[in-house]
């Protein structure tokens, strides 16, 4: 009996992420006025310091709406595997906008400590409950499309926020109480640190990606266990899992089956993708079967070149050449 296959799809990201990008691009365009008209009315660094994180917002979530839309395109002759990865090159380009205001913020926070002047504590509080609250009703948009990189590098921007809003509503309200003038260059390094954090976060998924490395949440012995339980499957090496894009995964293996009629060595192939689909979410496969080349149990063991099969393979195209 043949064994159809029920793939398992993948939250369809970009569907319901182009309308709740736009929101938040205009609730985050909200927050820059309200902070940039307090940062300079207060005086605070750390208010104009979260104003230049979220122009990076700004920037994050256009760019997070355009690589959303590249995915979408179709694969072509040229890029097989479509545009994926798109995504991918946006959140790169993220951190690097991060990196560049961390910077930004550390030179001005050294000069104010070195010359502190007036800030409006009062002022600087208000206006970063009003950035908090369009924050935390971003991030609530955002959060149920976390599991796209590109979405979720733009979503850290906005939590970033969120926390350095926080930390100004206190530290405002201390200078406010007590006068106590330091605390608004300090907080501004601490927002500074917090946005690397992000940042590097962000860099650490998507180099992952790029260097095709297993996903973090696969175990790799755990797919040849799950593999292996089909019956048919005596063993598996040669095996690559990775990563297409923040939403698509792909993996290659060879398997070691018994000699057998290729109507039933579909039957096995069909069961072993039924089970990738499901219990990995891996639906993009590329498996070969084998016979044993490799020592029973060596799961990464890739064929040397001249392998014997490639030699009989060879000498059976020569032979035919020849007529």
């Amino acid at each position: 009996m043949r064994h159809k296959i029920v793939a398992m799809r993948l939250p369809n990201v970009s569907g319901d992420a182009a309308a709740r990008l736009r929101l938040a691009l205009i609730l985050t365009g909200i927050v820059l006025i309200v902070e940039v008209v307090g940062g300079l009315w207060a005086h605070s660094l750390a208010l104009l310091s979260d104003a230049g994180h979220v122009v990076t917002d700004l920037v994050v979530l256009v760019l997070s709406a355009f690589a959303l839309g590249q995915v979408q395109r179709p694969a072509s002759p040229r890029r097989t595997f479509g545009y994926h990865r798109v995504g991918i090159l946006v959140a790169l380009l993220n951190a690097l906008l991060l990196a560049a205001i961390v910077i930004g913020i550390v030179i001005e926070a050294i000069h104010r400590l070195a010359h502190p002047g007036p800030v409006r504590g009062g002022l600087m509080a208000a206006a970063a409950v009003v950035g908090l609250l369009i924050s935390l009703a971003i991030a609530r948009s955002l959060q149920p499309l976390q599991r796209d990189l590109t979405v979720k590098s733009a979503l850290m921007h906005i939590w970033g926020d969120a926390w350095a809003s926080g930390g100004i509503i206190v530290a405002g309200l201390l200078i406010a109480v007590t006068g106590w003038l330091p605390i608004d260059p300090l907080l501004s390094l601490a927002i500074a640190v917090l946005i690397a954090w992000s940042a590097w976060r962000v860099v650490a998924a998507a180099i992952d990606i790029l260097l095709e490395s297993t996903p973090a949440d696969l175990r790799t012995d755990s797919v040849v266990a799950a593999v292996k339980r089909v019956p048919g499957v005596r063993d598996l090496h040669d095996l690559h899992i990775w990563s297409l894009g923040a939403q698509s995964r792909a993996m290659s293996a060879h398997l070691l089956i018994d000699d057998q009629r290729v109507i039933q060595a579909q039957d096995i192939l069909a069961e072993v993708r039924e089970v990738l689909a499901h219990e990995f979410e891996i639906e993009h496969t590329t498996i070969q079967f084998e016979s044993l080349v490799c020592r029973p149990g060596d799961v990464f063991c890739v064929q040397p070149e001249g392998h014997p099969h490639t030699d009989d393979a060879h000498d059976r195209v020569t032979r035919r050449a020849a007529g």
